[in-house]
């Protein structure tokens, strides 16, 4: 099977977000869908190695996709190696309902393990969330209307990422588009902030009496400027972060010296300890 654009995503084949990104995409372009049968958020790039895993058939609003028993990271694995006979032109994940904002939440995102996944197989890719009100991320059934519109723009810079490609030292763009999309909506380029959210545990007990612990998080409301979580939050623009995957295996000329002076005083302790004679009790 040959396609244009491979469509996946983590929040589930029958997501608002993927079918919005689907009508919009399929209009311009020869889209193949391969995506979680079940909702399978903050899972990052895990694959699925303890059990086999099923590829289905399914009909997304009369369009035949693919599902798959598994991660985000399996459906791209998956449709790569096995469903399509040659590599895209692109990769797109989402649309996610909920944004992923900062280094935090850029590695627990299935959405943007989804690009990931395309980047390191040599795909262009692009991954796109949008931010919801923490108490509408589960309950967003009813704004259709809204994801049309965030998908329609999506669409555009999809096709322009096609045509154009992406620039030498970028492998993917992870996309957030803010609340409220207003007309003449405006673009901003950023870097990831450090991180967006506060971690806390609540702890709490089962009607039988045991002890459970639900892990959430409090979002932070002010980031620095330049930043993604900036621009959506703050400034209510689309923030575009283009992220360099190679740059994290290249070679930091600069802090090499200073780690090998360190690997070089652990040697030594390591050592003087091995020169040690043995303690007999």
């Amino acid at each position: 099977m040959l396609a244009d654009i491979l469509l996946t995503n983590d929040d589930g084949v029958l997501s608002t977000g993927l079918r919005s990104l689907l009508s919009a995409l399929r209009e311009r372009a020869n889209v193949v869908v391969v995506a979680p049968e079940q909702p399978r958020s903050a899972a990052g790039l895990s694959i699925t190695v303890h059990k086999p895993l099923r590829i289905s058939r399914v009909l997304v609003d009369g369009f035949r996709a693919y599902t798959v028993s598994g991660t985000t990271g399996d459906c791209v694995m998956l449709a790569l190696s096995q469903i399509l006979s040659s590599p895209p032109r692109l990769v797109c994940s989402g649309i996610n309902i909920g944004e992923n904002l900062s280094l935090s939440e850029f590695f627990m995102s299935g959405t943007v393990a989804g690009a990931i996944a395309g980047a390191i197989n040599g795909v262009p890719s692009i991954a796109f969330s949008k931010r919801e009100p923490e108490q509408d991320v589960v309950f967003v059934a009813g704004m259709v209307r809204e994801y049309d519109d965030v998908a329609a723009i999506a669409a555009d810079l999809a096709m322009a990422v096609m045509e154009q490609g992406l620039p030498k030292d970028v492998d993917l763009l992870n996309v957030n588009f803010p609340e409220m999309i207003r007309p003449g909506i405006e673009f901003e380029i950023t870097q990831l902030a450090a991180k967006s959210f506060e971690p806390e545990a609540f702890e709490k007990t089962d009607p039988r009496g045991r002890s459970y612990v639900w892990l959430w998080g409090e979002k932070y409301s002010k980031f620095p400027r330049g930043t993604d979580a900036h621009a959506t939050i703050q400034s209510g623009r689309v923030s575009i972060t283009p992220i360099c995957l190679r740059g994290l295996a290249q070679k930091i000329s600069k802090t090499r010296p200073l780690l090998k002076a360190m690997l070089d005083g652990v040697s030594a302790m390591h050592h003087r300890r091995e020169e040690r004679p043995a303690e007999h009790s």
